[in-house]
């Protein structure tokens, strides 16, 4: 597309948004939240991915404690209250800051104020939860404390500079992320406040902490800026009180310990995180692939901030990430595969490996292999109950058998991740392609897969 009509369909989208914009004003606000559980319903029985999405997570986080139903129920609940904060919030960038009070209730707004008059700067830890365009449309709720956030720029820039009016218009000051932290950290030097949003994926350049006890990959950014500005961090988020009703709670702070690593506060804000999900399950936004497995690296051994525990958690308590290797199918092959096995344990601390092969006499004295199992006969025609991973729960699978055989296995058993080397036959059922460059006879062979998902070679 070129510039010119690039320009007039940004011009036309930014039109359709002020139209709906204008449209949003005549309604009341109680309309508007039950016209978005409306559309929330909709949603959670039209978008099937989205809907198991959530429900997953949803088990990662709560799988101890809530039965399959009742994760079903939040998710339910969860889309009807996305559909209805979704144009709630639309609806109160219309309504002016002095009338957003009659929507809204505060918790533990003492807190800051305490802070405040310390004269100490303030970092707000912000989670996607309920109607969260509401903190940037509200007036400081620390009194004399000039607020600020942290924001990626929209595509369209008409929508994008209509956006930061409206933000602006209760002193608001809004950074872009490309522009560098140093505008950022000298507002927060000055005893300002910075709202950055700590719930979101950061893929290779986080630090992998758990998030209800599985890894995730974490901006380590607010506690890095903590440090260095000597902020205090405060759970700054946004309930659903009821229809058309929020609460904004601010809970007890998170501060830098002296002589505690970055990744050591990364990891304790990530159970400051869990706290706000559990306060009001429903609000946060499951649709997110918060716990992402990332399309090659994987294996977190070679990243450079790595993983780290929070205090008292040993990694026996992580929930596992579970790998199926599925075997050459000679025995020579397998044995020769059999180092390479070692170094994608030794990958990630939670790594669990599962081996689908022939012989599993070839497996069992290896520690590093958790699991066996019988590849099926596929001379014999398969029907439903023959499916030897189908119900287990795989985070990825490694193909060592290259055949197409071997991807159709994986891909029936409705793994997420496929990694292997790409054919003519299998290339369709394998997410991460690697270009075959040895043979099955060499270590090479194998060394390459590992090497390409983030293992460290000897």
């Amino acid at each position: 597309m070129g510039k010119r009509q690039n320009r007039l369909s940004h011009v036309l989208a930014y039109m359709a948004y002020r139209l709906a914009e204008k449209a949003l004003t005549i309604p009341p606000m109680w309309f508007c939240y039950r016209t978005g559980q409306l559309i929330g319903i909709i949603c959670y029985y039209l978008l099937k991915r989205y809907r198991s999405l959530a429900e997953n997570n949803a088990r990662i986080a709560f799988g101890n404690t809530k039965s399959d139903p009742e994760i079903k129920r939040l998710v339910k609940e969860h889309f009807l209250t996305v559909g209805a904060n979704f144009v709630c919030s639309a609806k109160l960038t219309t309504v002016s800051p002095n009338k957003l009070n009659n929507y809204i209730e505060y918790e533990g707004k003492e807190l800051l104020q305490e802070n405040a008059e310390k004269g100490i700067p303030i970092i707000y830890l912000v989670c996607h939860m309920g109607a969260w365009e509401l903190l940037a449309q509200i007036e400081s709720p620390a009194n004399d404390v000039k607020q600020s956030t942290l924001y990626q720029a929209l595509s369209n820039p008409y929508i994008d500079a209509h956006v930061l009016r409206k933000r602006k218009r209760t002193g608001l000051k809004a950074f872009d992320r490309k522009d560098g932290f140093n505008g950022p950290m000298a507002h927060l030097r000055t005893g300002g406040s910075l709202g950055i949003l700590v719930d979101q994926n950061a893929g290779y350049r986080g630090v992998w902490c758990p998030l209800f006890g599985k890894l995730a990959s974490t901006s380590n950014l607010a506690p890095l800026m903590a440090a260095r500005s000597g902020a205090t961090m405060f759970p700054y988020f946004v309930i659903t009180a009821g229809p058309a009703k929020w609460k904004i709670i601010i809970s007890e702070p998170l501060e830098v310990s002296p002589g505690e690593t970055i990744e050591m506060t990364t990891a304790r804000m990530n159970l400051e995180v869990e706290k706000m999900i559990s306060r009001s399950p429903k609000d946060w936004f499951w649709v997110h692939n918060r716990w992402k497995t990332p399309k090659t690296r994987f294996l977190i051994e070679k990243y450079k901030r790595g993983f780290c525990l929070p205090p008292k958690m040993k990694i026996e308590d992580l929930q596992s990430f579970n790998i199926l290797i599925i075997a050459p199918r000679s025995n020579d092959h397998c044995k020769i595969s059999l180092p390479t096995v070692r170094i994608i344990a030794k990958g990630r601390p939670d790594a669990k490996i599962t081996i689908l092969g022939n012989d599993s006499k070839v497996w069992e004295n290896v520690p590093e292999v958790q699991k066996c199992i019988e590849r099926p006969n596929i001379a014999k025609p398969q029907n439903a109950n023959a499916d030897p991973i189908g119900n287990q729960d795989f985070d990825v699978a490694i193909l060592f058998d290259s055949s197409q055989e071997a991807a159709l296995e994986a891909k029936r058993g409705g793994i997420p991740h496929i990694v292997g080397y790409s054919n003519n036959e299998n290339s369709r059922f394998i997410d991460h392609q690697i270009t075959q460059e040895n043979s099955p006879e060499e270590p090479a062979y194998y060394n390459r897969i590992a090497e390409s998902i983030g293992s460290k070679m000897p």
